[in-house]
């Protein structure tokens, strides 16, 4: 026959038994729970925490048509943006210019307000029709309200094709600066 004291070791055995297979039983559900959590929670939050991607470098068109240029030749690029989940499309233009002997790119977009300059052949330079501002055909700054040259950009032949590395500035500050 069991005595009083067996039967009270008895209970919180079992008892402790039980809670342990709860607590393990809670912790496992848990780590289930967070496994099935965190590929949810990334897909929500990817476009706040993903940065955006900077613009890839465009093809202008073939280094060797193009290096016997006399004056700035203007060219459309075609760039694609990725920002979150949102992909933007962009055609900006750019002048390719000859500077002691390499091909350079100047960005067609006025450091004062952001006007697209377009190239005026009878006047030789460039003219901005916002505000009259106005640069040499090398892109450097004359005269009118910019306080800055036109901004040149990155360019690489890969192949031979010329590349171009299309960034934004911040206008109307005295220093190039990307925005």
């Amino acid at each position: 026959m069991e005595s009083h004291d067996d039967k009270q070791q008895a209970v919180p055995l079992n008892a402790s038994r039980r809670s342990f297979l709860g607590v393990l039983l809670g912790l496992a559900s848990t780590f289930v729970g967070v496994l099935l959590a965190i590929p949810v929670l990334r897909y929500i939050f990817y476009p706040l925490t993903a940065s955006a991607e900077d613009s890839n470098w465009a093809e202008v068109g073939s280094a060797a048509s193009i290096s016997d240029i006399q004056t700035p030749l203007r060219k459309t690029l075609d760039l694609k943006q990725r920002d979150g989940w949102l992909e933007t499309a962009s055609q900006p233009i750019v002048y390719i210019i000859k500077e002691g002997g390499k091909l350079k790119a100047l960005s067609a977009i006025c450091t004062h307000l952001g006007c697209t300059v377009p190239w005026d052949p009878g006047r030789n330079e460039f003219v901005c029709p916002c505000h009259g501002g106005t640069y040499s055909a090398d892109g450097t700054h004359i005269s009118g309200p910019p306080r800055r040259s036109l901004d040149s950009l990155e360019t690489k032949v890969s192949g031979d094709k010329l590349m171009v590395k299309y960034q934004y500035f911040r206008p109307d500050v005295p220093y190039k600066e990307v925005s």
